[in-house]
């Protein structure tokens, strides 16, 4: 069993005041994650870069297309309403395989930081910027995403009734 967040509102295009925070969350993870490999070099920096935008083609191709936030203003920054520049519409609802690809996705993000603090035993590092994912998790999730959301097809909305 899934738990969800409870219902507050209903956005059909997200307000900035109820998304800034998963943007100064995630900016944050994207300068850290940055600067953590620019410890490795230039290139690791430029691999970071590049994880991170096929990043976002696989969080496009597999969730953003299929949304009802399509074109439009969600609750994560860059997202819903920058997909329509890469991919067009999927008359297919989101359900579990969005959840993959978005899954995917932040794994594409944080993997080389993660990596890089593992391998360079980085503790302190390693708790600061599990502690911002984490936090940007529990605010999308439980505070200013799921719980606005309208995308009924995702098994995170608490409107979510099942596979239609």
């Amino acid at each position: 069993m899934m738990i969800r967040a409870k219902r507050k509102n209903k956005f059909s295009n997200y307000p900035f005041s109820k998304k800034w925070a998963t943007g100064v969350l995630l900016a944050f993870l994207f300068f850290h994650g940055f600067g953590l490999s620019l410890a490795i070099g230039w290139t690791g920096a430029l691999f970071y870069l590049v994880l991170w935008a096929l990043s976002y083609l696989v969080i496009y191709w597999g969730a953003c297309r299929t949304c009802v936030y399509y074109g439009k203003a969600c609750p994560v920054p860059l997202e819903g309403s920058c997909v329509h520049y890469f991919f067009k519409k999927s008359p297919e609802n989101m359900g579990f395989s969005g959840l993959i690809c978005a899954t995917a996705s932040y794994g594409l993000r944080i993997g080389l930081p993660v990596g890089i603090m593992v391998h360079g035993k980085m503790t302190i590092n390693g708790i600061v910027f599990g502690s911002v994912f984490l936090l940007f998790w529990m605010v999308h999730l439980y505070m200013t995403g799921c719980p606005n959301c309208i995308n009924e097809s995702c098994p995170l909305n608490p409107d979510y009734q099942g596979i239609s």
